[in-house]
């Protein structure tokens, strides 16, 4: 969701921990302060963000600084500490570190962060009321957009929580120091830690695993590995009984299949059932079950798919710590609507409900994929709905050139300052349209006045050359994998006259919105995307709705084919031509859109970027257009 870039990056640690995280030194170099805090008059050096919420003041006794924030509309509340001379030099140091005490009523987030310059890092702590704890933002673990930092030149350093428009909050530094040494980055956290099994063999004969630390029986239910390698799992008959299969520290990461199979053979002596179901950090996954019971001796697999059997459909639910009459939008709990495949933490096994006393032997668990090709014969023919269409935009990206008649290449940049858009990132060839990202100074849009850049990547849109209100609109695209790879084909309004400013063309207000019709994260893997939507601004009054569990089959080339129907009150989104949810509303946009695809680092959740698994690609084979007739006058070019 493009929007989430505009906010100041909160780099949480949870956030960059992955296999490719370097954990910091075992010993570190002593602490100093930052600026001491106990002198009189000190707190003048802590400004307020906002002076109608912040107060700033002396704590008792000479031990801190205490910050008291009021209800209201200000997003990040907090101090700013500016250096009296121009910048802190913390040379020698690996991270700043605060150590803070809830002084309020209610839980608080509270982060530091330290710039330099355009770059920023920023650690935080939650603390329930009472509660003292530590954060730390690290000058080697940057922020989304921004490169390590110069711990020379700290230019300032915030303090702060986060929006709560109707509870106070409090909260105390007592103390703002540096410490570690240069180079340390964020530590890894066992249990946070994604681990890709080999060949997406999670367990078999030939990969065994812990009895003790990995198979968890619930309600009378047992499990053991025997001497043949295999896992045998009894049930009691007992209401509830489960078994569950764990990794041996934090997920794994299964990112790269859109399946699991489990071989299962019933080791009792009756027909019975077993279910299986994967488990995330988020939620559960869909649930495996066989046609039948298995009978006695049968082996059968059962496949867990990643993809839930039940379109997602988005309705409005009650949103707490909101003022009177504001709503939230969020999804109807069916089964596997909120599964991420890349932080999956356990394997459950299941008896049917009723059942007698039963037993069964796990063989092996593997990750794979789905047999065949899932491509209708009517893909990118026309739209997967009756009506009497029109084709009104399609571009296969033959040739050599792109058609600039369609597509501008150059636009501002409000997500990643180390990266400039460059019309030679962009490559038209083979009936594809690549946009590469790739290490290469220079300058954005290629424009020499322009912020020079250390990173090039592609950038299209149609603005102020194509838009359309409602329609059908399809993509196939294969998405890059090389870490924080951000890639998205998204719409914007672009409404009024031309001489309104293009912030105001562009607003999500009034019948604006923000139409996100896929977006990756490369450390989700190559197959799973947001959809999403966003209006009404992105500040005080944004709101927001979608997945960011779309899971999306490919085709026998590695293709997904995305597809969003927009409609008077209604949107709902498609991949392979299949229905995968919808959102029905009054508030659905009702403007005029243009077209964008971009390939971008960083993201809402994302491994650290890898300058050596560069350049990267999000490869576009083709976008159409349709628009239903009856429609062609409201949503006219």
């Amino acid at each position: 969701m493009k929007f989430l870039l505009l906010i100041p990056a909160l780099c949480l640690p949870s956030l960059l921990l992955g296999e490719s995280t370097m954990p910091a030194p075992t010993t570190e170099a002593p602490l100093r302060p930052v600026i001491d805090l106990a002198p009189p008059g000190v707190e003048k050096l802590l400004q307020p963000s906002h002076a109608s919420q912040v107060q700033v003041q002396p704590a008792m006794g000479g031990k801190g600084i205490d910050i008291s924030i009021a209800a209201g509309p200000a997003g990040f509340p907090g101090v700013r500490i500016v250096p009296p001379n121009g910048a802190f030099d913390l040379s020698g140091a690996g991270f700043v570190e605060s150590r803070i005490t809830n002084t309020g009523s209610i839980i608080i987030n509270a982060t530091v962060r330290i710039d330099s310059g355009e770059n920023n890092a920023s650690g935080s702590t939650y603390l329930k009321p009472g509660e003292t704890g530590t954060a730390r933002a690290y000058f080697a673990s940057p922020g989304r957009g921004s490169n390590p930092l110069d711990p020379a030149r700290i230019t300032q350093i915030l303090i702060f929580v986060g929006k709560n428009e109707t509870t106070a909050r409090a909260f105390r530094i007592e103390s703002l120091m540096a410490g570690g040494r240069e180079g340390d980055t964020v530590p890894i956290n066992p249990n946070t830690v994604r681990v890709k099994p080999q060949n997406g063999v999670i367990f078999s004969p030939a990969v065994p695993i812990s009895a003790g630390s990995q198979l968890t029986g619930r309600n009378g239910a047992k499990a053991e590995v025997t001497s043949a390698r295999t896992i045998r799992v009894d049930f009691t008959g007992k209401p509830d009984e489960s078994v569950q299969l764990k990794p041996v520290k934090g997920y794994w990461d299964l990112g790269d299949f859109l399946q699991v199979t489990v071989k299962v053979k019933n080791a009792g002596s009756h027909p019975a059932s077993l279910t299986a179901q994967l488990s995330s950090q988020a939620d559960k996954s869909e649930i495996a079950t066989p046609d039948k019971p298995i009978a006695p001796g049968e082996t059968v697999d059962l496949v867990v798919p990643f993809i839930p059997g039940t379109p997602f459909k988005i309705v409005s639910v009650p949103e707490q710590n909101q003022l009177e009459g504001k709503k939230s939008w969020g999804l109807e709990p069916t089964p596997g609507a909120r599964y991420f495949s890349h932080q999956t933490n356990g394997l459950i096994l299941s008896p049917a409900a009723g059942q007698a006393p039963s037993s069964f032997e796990v063989l092996a668990v593997t990750a794979g994929m789905p047999e065949g090709d899932p491509r209708p014969e009517w893909l990118g023919q026309r739209p997967p709905v009756e009506g009497e269409w029109v084709k009104t935009f399609e571009d296969s990206f033959d040739g050599t050139t792109l058609d600039e008649s369609k597509w501008n290449v150059y636009s501002d940049n409000h997500w990643d300052k180390r990266v400039g858009f460059s019309k030679q990132n962009v490559l038209i060839g083979d009936g594809l349209a690549r946009l590469r990202i790739e290490k290469r100074a220079g300058f954005h849009n290629d424009d020499p006045n322009a912020r020079a850049t250390e990173f090039a990547t592609g950038w299209l849109d149609t603005y102020g050359k194509w838009r359309q209100t409602y329609g059908y609109y399809e993509v196939r695209v294969k998405l890059p994998t090389a870490p924080s790879m951000f890639p998205a084909f998204w719409l914007m309004p672009q409404r009024g006259p031309a001489e309104w400013p293009r912030y105001r063309q562009a607003s999500t207000k009034d019948g604006g919105m923000e139409f996100d019709v896929f977006e990756g994260q490369s450390m989700w893997g190559p197959y799973r995307t947001t959809f999403g939507v966003h209006w009404d601004d992105y500040v005080k009054y944004h709101k927001s709705a979608g997945t960011s569990s779309h899971y999306n089959r490919p085709d026998k080339d590695g293709y997904l084919t995305i597809g969003m129907l927009w409609l008077p009150g209604h949107i709902s989104v498609y991949s392979q031509g299949r229905l995968q949810g919808s959102w029905d509303s009054p508030r659905v946009g009702s403007v005029p859109s243009f077209l964008i695809f971009d390939m971008l680092p960083g993201g809402f959740e994302y491994d650290p970027l890898d300058p050596a698994k560069l350049p990267a690609d999000l490869q576009i084979d083709y976008v159409r257009v349709w628009q239903r007739k009856d429609l062609m006058e409201a949503g006219r070019n």
